[in-house]
């Protein structure tokens, strides 16, 4: 939609309804939620392009996005869109933000337009110098229809009467003793424990843990458990729905992961048992979701519209690393992506189960038990959590370990309750955390190296 356009095209430029959306936006900063899909690229003149990108990406970090912010942002990029005087003019001649749905829908409505245009014209010059047989080019042609058809989650206001049938819920609970100020349990008494209860609303606990430990399966269990009694949506940039499908299947019904893979391989009884999860799965209230390579306004985007359809209590994301931010480095865009988390976390009274990769460096060392210094990318990651969760089974280095079947939980941060290390039952045929069925203690520290210059003391 970038290319030069012609005659056509140009008559297809929302100009004012362009102003306006920018305009509402200065206006009202939480009317972002509104505009449905509507993204940079669907703004035909240039400087609106960037306009509008510079203030999605200050909300979406939490900053107030007003004329004198996004103009002295705009204007240390070396933008010329960050004009003063104009951008006042788009905030002073907008009246209100009420109506910014309809008109980003006629500014989306008309990019769409210019790119069925554009497409037209492309497949034209495809079709005469291409050497592919017709049933290709229509297959590749296709593909570039639906990418203009795609659209991202529309939000949009819900009339107050609505949500009462949500509120005399939430009353009921208050009621009861178990509305929102209540942890949400883990499913493992164990952990609970030391995180006084579960998981908080407006909290974000981070699970991080070498490859092959098992965090996402241990996330997937926590989720499975949670989904009983309250709403989860689970956001997979790793695993396509597919994978997230076998793994519960395989916890719930306590089947080989190799099985489902191959169900050839099932018995009769493994067959009763996958209908057996099939069941439990059908009464959660869980909800997936496969995009990958998000950015922190569609986790956001995603998270608002479970939450207002369905109800939402806890967040999983899986993981931290694939997640796309805005910052001069890396580590700049994971500090934007973490404190845009908590945020959200707070903002929507849900607790986030964030997934995070560990740096490499924790592989060097003799004793590969994570600490916090190895979470990988930023220390924001540590600053902005409020529980870190470290997942370590020694099998994985040591397969003579007497740990075997182990995994070392360790609560390595916690804002609100005590630290320290519990244990978990790994099977990793069923891709299950169980809680286990004897006592368990923290391995001692290993003593350092004796530094003895020849002779001992015997």
């Amino acid at each position: 939609m970038n290319a030069p356009m012609n005659h056509t095209e140009s008559r297809l430029i929302a100009r004012d309804a362009e102003q306006f959306v920018l305009g509402a936006l200065l206006i009202d900063n939480d009317a972002i939620d509104r505009m449905g899909d509507l993204r940079a690229e669907h703004f035909a003149i240039g400087e609106h392009r960037a306009i509008f990108a510079e203030m999605v990406g200050m909300i979406s970090r939490g900053e107030p996005a007003d004329v004198l912010t996004v103009s002295d942002a705009l204007k240390a990029k070396g933008s010329d869109a960050g004009d003063l005087v104009y951008l006042n003019a788009l905030h002073q001649n907008t009246p209100s933000a009420a109506n910014i749905g309809r008109y980003s829908a006629m500014v989306r409505d008309k990019a769409v337009k210019r790119g069925l245009i554009a497409l037209g014209r492309e497949t034209v010059e495809i079709v005469e110098s291409s050497a592919l047989e017709a049933a290709a080019l229509v297959d590749q042609l296709s593909s570039r229809l639906e990418a203009l058809a795609q659209e991202r989650i529309k939000q949009e206001p819900t009339k107050a009467a609505d949500d009462l049938v949500a509120h005399v819920e939430l009353l009921e609970q208050r009621r009861a003793g178990n509305g929102p100020s209540k942890a949400i349990p883990t499913g493992f008494p164990d952990l609970d424990a030391k995180l006084n209860g579960g998981i908080r609303r407006g909290e974000m606990v981070v699970v991080a843990a070498r490859p092959k430990m098992g965090k996402t399966a241990f996330a997937l269990n926590i989720a499975c458990g949670i989904a009983r009694d309250y709403g989860v949506l689970v956001l997979s940039m790793e695993m396509p729905k597919s994978q997230l499908h076998d793994r519960n299947l395989a916890t719930l019904g306590r089947i080989p992961l190799p099985h489902l893979l191959q169900p050839n391989a099932m018995t009769d009884r493994e067959w009763a048992q996958m209908t057996d999860a099939m069941v439990k799965l059908n009464g959660m209230n869980l909800w997936t979701d496969d995009q990958g390579g998000l950015s922190l306004l569609d986790v956001r985007m995603k998270a608002k519209q479970v939450k207002r359809r369905h109800g939402l209590d806890v967040l999983v994301i899986d993981y931290l690393q694939l997640m796309e931010g805005e910052g001069a480095n890396r580590n700049a865009e994971i500090e934007g992506i973490t404190r845009g988390l908590k945020a959200l976390a707070k903002e929507l009274g849900i607790g986030i189960i964030l997934l995070s990769q560990l740096n490499r460096e924790l592989e060097r060392r003799p004793n590969k038990r994570p600490q916090p210094s190895d979470l990988r990318d930023s220390g924001s990651i540590e600053q902005d959590a409020d529980v870190v969760i470290f997942l370590y089974r020694d099998e994985v280095y040591n397969p003579d370990s007497p740990d075997k079947g182990i995994c070392e939980v360790n609560v390595a941060l916690n804002r609100q309750g005590e630290s320290g290390r519990v244990a978990l039952a790994y099977i990793g045929e069923y891709t299950k955390f169980e809680s286990l069925a004897h006592p368990w203690s923290p391995p001692p520290p290993k003593a350092p190296p004796s530094r003895s210059r020849g002779f001992s003391d015997d």
